[in-house]
């Protein structure tokens, strides 16, 4: 009855309902987090989501439902990225992975046609 009711309330656009139900979403995706051992393998994006979905619970016990809701969603999409990085590592933050060239394999050696070479300007 209760999740008959909530999806309604999703369904009709009432705001209090929709922030509700994101909630609901995102203390699950939250205890996943947590159960895949985020809290130690993904320290940055486990703490954003627990600090966003403190707030947003915060701002929904001021009735602020419309910032409790986009605060939810962010807090789940972290408390999501944190549960796949400790499941699947540090791979799945994909810093390393979008640079061609890693930073001790760049040539840092000025050329030898130029005098005034300044090591902040590496090509």
């Amino acid at each position: 009855m209760s999740a008959l009711l909530l999806i309604s309330l999703t369904l009709t656009g009432c705001t209090a309902g929709r922030a509700s139900y994101y909630l609901v979403d995102t203390d699950r995706a939250y205890r996943a987090a947590v159960e895949a051992g985020a809290e130690e393998l993904a320290v940055y994006e486990y703490t954003m989501a627990w600090l966003y979905r403190d707030k947003a619970w915060e701002e929904w016990g001021y009735s602020d439902y419309e910032a409790a809701e986009k605060l939810a969603l962010m807090a789940a999409d972290y408390a999501r990225q944190a549960e796949q990085i400790a499941l699947y590592g540090e791979g799945e933050r994909g810093l390393i992975r979008d640079l061609e060239v890693l930073p001790d394999q760049i040539d840092t050696t000025p050329p030898e046609e130029e005098e005034d070479w300044d090591a902040g300007e590496i090509e």
